[in-house]
Protein backbone atom coordinates (compact mmCIF):
# COMPACT_ATOMS: atom_id res chain seq x y z
CA UNK A 1 0.00 0.00 0.00
CA UNK A 2 1.34 3.21 -0.80
CA UNK A 3 1.76 5.63 2.54
CA UNK A 4 -0.12 9.20 1.84
CA UNK A 5 -2.39 10.63 4.12
CA UNK A 6 -6.35 10.72 3.15
CA UNK A 7 -8.36 13.96 4.46
CA UNK A 8 -11.48 12.06 5.27
CA UNK A 9 -14.37 13.48 6.65
CA UNK A 10 -13.49 13.53 10.02
CA UNK A 11 -9.97 14.65 9.72
CA UNK A 12 -11.91 17.92 7.70
CA UNK A 13 -14.01 17.97 10.93
CA UNK A 14 -11.29 18.02 13.25
CA UNK A 15 -9.31 20.51 11.20
CA UNK A 16 -11.91 22.99 11.22
CA UNK A 17 -12.54 22.53 14.88
CA UNK A 18 -8.93 23.53 15.43
CA UNK A 19 -8.92 26.46 13.31
CA UNK A 20 -12.43 27.51 14.87
CA UNK A 21 -10.22 27.89 18.27
CA UNK A 22 -7.26 29.58 16.54
CA UNK A 23 -9.77 32.05 15.75
CA UNK A 24 -11.31 32.89 18.97
CA UNK A 25 -10.15 35.86 20.99
CA UNK A 26 -7.55 35.83 23.55
CA UNK A 27 -9.73 35.98 26.51
CA UNK A 28 -12.32 33.24 24.93
CA UNK A 29 -11.90 29.21 25.97
CA UNK A 30 -10.42 27.59 23.94
CA UNK A 31 -10.85 23.71 24.64
CA UNK A 32 -11.90 20.87 22.23
CA UNK A 33 -13.05 17.48 22.41
CA UNK A 34 -12.70 15.33 19.60
CA UNK A 35 -14.83 11.03 20.45
CA UNK A 36 -15.27 8.05 18.77
CA UNK A 37 -14.72 4.32 17.89
CA UNK A 38 -11.64 3.34 17.28
CA UNK A 39 -10.53 2.91 13.87
CA UNK A 40 -11.73 6.03 12.52
CA UNK A 41 -8.95 7.53 12.21
CA UNK A 42 -8.31 9.26 15.45
CA UNK A 43 -4.72 8.84 16.06
CA UNK A 44 -3.20 9.62 12.29
CA UNK A 45 -5.46 12.65 12.27
CA UNK A 46 -3.95 13.97 15.60
CA UNK A 47 -0.62 13.56 14.14
CA UNK A 48 -0.94 15.32 11.14
CA UNK A 49 -2.91 17.97 13.14
CA UNK A 50 0.32 17.79 15.46
CA UNK A 51 2.94 18.52 12.53
CA UNK A 52 0.89 20.89 10.74
CA UNK A 53 0.33 23.14 14.08
CA UNK A 54 3.92 22.12 15.80
CA UNK A 55 1.55 21.20 18.47
CA UNK A 56 2.63 19.26 21.91
CA UNK A 57 0.87 15.65 21.56
CA UNK A 58 0.57 13.53 24.36
CA UNK A 59 -1.01 10.05 25.02
CA UNK A 60 -2.86 9.95 28.52
CA UNK A 61 -2.43 6.97 30.94
CA UNK A 62 -3.39 6.18 34.15
CA UNK A 63 -0.39 6.32 36.05
CA UNK A 64 -0.66 10.07 35.50
CA UNK A 65 0.20 12.70 38.09
CA UNK A 66 0.49 16.04 38.19
CA UNK A 67 4.47 15.89 38.00
CA UNK A 68 5.07 13.31 35.83
CA UNK A 69 2.57 15.35 32.99
CA UNK A 70 4.72 18.94 33.97
CA UNK A 71 8.10 16.76 33.57
CA UNK A 72 6.59 15.48 29.72
CA UNK A 73 5.19 18.86 29.19
CA UNK A 74 8.73 20.51 30.42
CA UNK A 75 10.81 17.67 28.35
CA UNK A 76 8.96 18.56 24.76
CA UNK A 77 9.25 22.32 25.52
CA UNK A 78 13.22 21.65 25.73
CA UNK A 79 13.23 22.74 29.43
CA UNK A 80 14.42 21.88 32.56
CA UNK A 81 12.39 19.19 34.63
CA UNK A 82 14.00 18.68 37.67
CA UNK A 83 12.56 20.37 40.52
CA UNK A 84 9.59 19.71 42.52
CA UNK A 85 5.78 20.52 40.67
CA UNK A 86 5.51 24.25 41.73
CA UNK A 87 8.44 25.01 40.07
CA UNK A 88 7.46 22.84 36.82
CA UNK A 89 4.86 24.43 36.84
CA UNK A 90 5.89 28.19 36.53
CA UNK A 91 8.48 27.03 33.83
CA UNK A 92 5.73 25.60 31.52
CA UNK A 93 3.43 28.93 32.16
CA UNK A 94 5.97 31.09 31.39
CA UNK A 95 7.16 29.02 28.09
CA UNK A 96 3.64 28.66 27.02
CA UNK A 97 3.19 32.19 27.97
CA UNK A 98 5.90 33.56 25.73
CA UNK A 99 5.42 31.13 23.08
CA UNK A 100 2.10 29.71 22.82
CA UNK A 101 1.88 26.03 21.80
CA UNK A 102 -1.92 23.56 21.24
CA UNK A 103 -1.40 21.28 23.39
CA UNK A 104 -3.30 17.56 22.50
CA UNK A 105 -4.41 15.15 24.90
CA UNK A 106 -4.91 11.59 23.34
CA UNK A 107 -7.12 8.77 25.09
CA UNK A 108 -7.87 11.57 27.67
CA UNK A 109 -10.28 8.52 28.55
CA UNK A 110 -7.44 7.22 31.35
CA UNK A 111 -7.99 10.46 33.55
CA UNK A 112 -11.77 10.73 32.87
CA UNK A 113 -11.69 8.86 36.51
CA UNK A 114 -12.70 10.69 40.03
CA UNK A 115 -9.49 9.84 41.24
CA UNK A 116 -7.94 11.55 38.62
CA UNK A 117 -8.93 15.11 38.71
CA UNK A 118 -5.85 16.29 39.67
CA UNK A 119 -4.91 15.99 35.93
CA UNK A 120 -7.56 17.60 34.72
CA UNK A 121 -7.53 20.53 36.65
CA UNK A 122 -3.86 20.85 35.99
CA UNK A 123 -4.66 20.90 32.11
CA UNK A 124 -7.38 23.12 32.82
CA UNK A 125 -5.06 26.13 35.13
CA UNK A 126 -2.37 25.73 32.33
CA UNK A 127 -5.13 26.82 29.67
CA UNK A 128 -7.12 29.37 31.79
CA UNK A 129 -3.17 30.77 32.73
CA UNK A 130 -2.06 30.70 28.99
CA UNK A 131 -4.90 30.55 27.22
CA UNK A 132 -2.85 27.88 24.48
CA UNK A 133 -6.00 25.44 22.95
CA UNK A 134 -6.46 22.08 24.43
CA UNK A 135 -7.82 19.79 22.66
CA UNK A 136 -8.79 16.42 24.52
CA UNK A 137 -9.05 13.22 22.22
CA UNK A 138 -10.99 9.99 23.68
CA UNK A 139 -13.53 7.05 22.76
CA UNK A 140 -16.82 7.75 22.24
CA UNK A 141 -17.71 7.52 25.91
CA UNK A 142 -15.53 10.76 26.80
CA UNK A 143 -18.27 12.84 25.56
CA UNK A 144 -20.71 11.49 28.36
CA UNK A 145 -17.67 11.20 30.73
CA UNK A 146 -16.93 14.74 30.75
CA UNK A 147 -20.34 16.18 31.23
CA UNK A 148 -20.39 14.99 34.77
CA UNK A 149 -16.99 17.27 35.30
CA UNK A 150 -19.02 20.62 34.23
CA UNK A 151 -16.38 23.22 35.33
CA UNK A 152 -14.31 21.48 32.42
CA UNK A 153 -16.94 21.01 30.32
CA UNK A 154 -18.17 24.52 30.40
CA UNK A 155 -14.48 25.16 28.86
CA UNK A 156 -14.85 22.88 25.48
CA UNK A 157 -15.83 25.31 22.59
CA UNK A 158 -15.64 22.78 20.14
CA UNK A 159 -16.63 19.11 20.14
CA UNK A 160 -15.97 16.67 16.94
CA UNK A 161 -17.86 13.56 16.86
CA UNK A 162 -16.33 11.40 15.24
CA UNK A 163 -18.41 9.53 12.70
CA UNK A 164 -17.76 5.34 10.89
CA UNK A 165 -16.40 5.82 7.65
CA UNK A 166 -17.89 7.38 4.54
CA UNK A 167 -18.12 5.60 1.28
CA UNK A 168 -15.98 7.95 -0.43
CA UNK A 169 -13.48 7.92 2.18
CA UNK A 170 -13.15 3.87 1.89
CA UNK A 171 -13.04 4.02 -1.89
CA UNK A 172 -10.07 6.73 -1.65
CA UNK A 173 -8.29 4.34 1.03
CA UNK A 174 -8.52 1.43 -1.53
CA UNK A 175 -7.02 3.51 -4.09
CA UNK A 176 -4.16 3.50 -2.09
CA UNK A 177 -3.66 -0.50 -2.57
CA UNK A 178 -1.29 -1.98 -4.88
CA UNK A 179 -3.97 -3.93 -6.51
CA UNK A 180 -7.34 -2.71 -8.28
CA UNK A 181 -10.28 -2.97 -5.86
CA UNK A 182 -13.77 -3.55 -7.74
CA UNK A 183 -17.04 -1.28 -6.70
CA UNK A 184 -18.26 -4.04 -5.80
CA UNK A 185 -15.94 -5.00 -2.99
CA UNK A 186 -15.69 -1.15 -1.94
CA UNK A 187 -19.54 -1.61 -1.45
CA UNK A 188 -19.23 -4.62 0.68
CA UNK A 189 -16.59 -2.79 2.58
CA UNK A 190 -18.66 -0.11 3.23
CA UNK A 191 -21.31 -2.45 4.57
CA UNK A 192 -19.23 -4.62 6.57
CA UNK A 193 -16.45 -3.05 7.65
CA UNK A 194 -16.77 0.79 8.05
CA UNK A 195 -13.54 1.14 9.98
CA UNK A 196 -9.94 2.01 7.96
CA UNK A 197 -8.01 -0.23 10.71
CA UNK A 198 -9.72 -3.34 9.54
CA UNK A 199 -9.83 -2.54 6.11
CA UNK A 200 -5.92 -1.78 6.03
CA UNK A 201 -5.15 -4.94 7.22
CA UNK A 202 -7.41 -7.05 4.93
CA UNK A 203 -6.01 -4.80 2.06
CA UNK A 204 -2.19 -5.75 3.71
CA UNK A 205 -3.27 -9.44 3.47
CA UNK A 206 -5.15 -9.37 -0.03
CA UNK A 207 -1.90 -7.68 -2.02
CA UNK A 208 -0.07 -10.72 -0.85
CA UNK A 209 -2.41 -13.02 -2.08
CA UNK A 210 -3.17 -11.28 -5.40
CA UNK A 211 1.18 -11.30 -5.27
CA UNK A 212 1.06 -14.92 -5.39
CA UNK A 213 -1.68 -15.72 -7.83
CA UNK A 214 -1.12 -13.15 -10.27
CA UNK A 215 -4.10 -10.98 -9.96
CA UNK A 216 -4.06 -7.12 -10.91
CA UNK A 217 -7.58 -6.39 -9.43
CA UNK A 218 -9.93 -7.54 -7.19
CA UNK A 219 -13.59 -8.08 -7.00
CA UNK A 220 -16.06 -9.34 -3.97
CA UNK A 221 -15.86 -12.91 -5.43
CA UNK A 222 -11.68 -13.00 -5.72
CA UNK A 223 -11.79 -11.63 -2.36
CA UNK A 224 -13.80 -13.74 -1.02
CA UNK A 225 -12.07 -16.75 -2.27
CA UNK A 226 -9.00 -15.55 -1.23
CA UNK A 227 -10.40 -16.64 2.53
CA UNK A 228 -8.33 -13.00 3.73
CA UNK A 229 -11.27 -11.78 5.54
CA UNK A 230 -10.41 -14.89 8.17
CA UNK A 231 -6.64 -14.46 8.40
CA UNK A 232 -5.98 -17.04 5.92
Amino acid sequence: MKEEFLHTQNYIKLEEAFQGLKELPMSAPKMGLGYGNYGLGKTISLEKITAKEDALLFRAVQTWTKSSVLREICNELNLDSQGQASYLYKRVIESLISEPRIIIVDEVDAILKSTKNEVLELFRDIHDETGVIVFFIGMEESNAKFKKHRHYYSRIVELVEFKPIVKEDIKKFCELSDVKIEDDLIDFFYTKYPNLRNIRVLLIRLEKYCELNGYESVDLKIFKESGVEYGK
